[in-house]
């Protein structure tokens, strides 16, 4: 066969073969625009999930640096005092504001204000505001002298283990409510974990110095 023959062949072949390719393609046109329609929805709502998750930190950002202004002026303004109330009973936000608000109280000891704020939100969620609510629940809990309910409390969030909340913060106050609770062998055994645990951290300093003062005073 001459050069000139197998060269039209070959042309006469790929011809054939685009020109089945088309076909085949037009036969599935609708369901490649199916296809494509889907990949661009769906494009479009991960798109839609990200603004809109930017969105809300942005939000949430926002309101916070309201909160912590409004908690920084909070003793020379006591109109704060109400804005700081209202911002609280927001359904979506309210954690953020309930937490400065009810630490006010605390410092006043007005422990009745405290956990009736704590007690509206301290089932809700598990990031780290929730665990500084209960931290502090767990405080106003102890002040009032019920010890038991914040041994439980601290115990449940040492059962947890937070990623967000550290842990020998959470060891530190179950110790302190033991000596407070007048258990000091349970107290001392956790500030002596706390030490050995956490050498080179605040807490794990100060479980030092508490055990000291509480193995001196037997």
């Amino acid at each position: 066969m001459k050069r000139t023959e197998r060269r039209q062949l070959k042309e006469n072949e790929l011809a054939t073969g685009l020109s089945q390719f088309v076909r085949w393609v037009k036969k599935h046109e609708k369901k490649f625009m199916a296809i494509a329609m889907g990949l661009v929805a769906l494009l479009a709502v991960i798109i839609g999930v990200r603004f809109l998750l930017q969105y809300q930190k942005s939000r949430e950002a926002g309101y916070l640096s309201q909160v912590m202004a409004l908690k920084a002026d909070l003793d020379k303004n006591q109109e704060n005092l109400a804005r700081l109330e209202n911002l609280a009973k927001k359904r979506k936000y309210g954690r953020i504001a309930s937490l400065p608000l009810a630490t006010h109280y605390l410092e006043k000891n007005d422990l009745d204000k405290a956990e009736n704020i704590l007690s509206g939100v301290k089932d809700r969620g598990s990031d780290l505001v929730h665990y500084q609510i209960l931290d502090l629940y767990a405080q106003v809990q102890s002040r009032r002298g019920q010890y038991d309910k914040a041994i439980e409390i601290y115990r449940q969030m040492e059962k947890e283990k937070p990623t967000d909340y550290p842990l020998d913060v959470i060891l530190f106050r179950l110790a302190e409510t033991y000596e407070k609770a007048g258990q000091k062998d349970q107290a001392i055994s956790l500030y002596r974990d706390l030490q050995s645990g956490y050498q080179n951290t605040y807490y794990g300093y100060q479980a030092a110095m508490k055990m000291m003062t509480l193995e001196t005073g037997r």
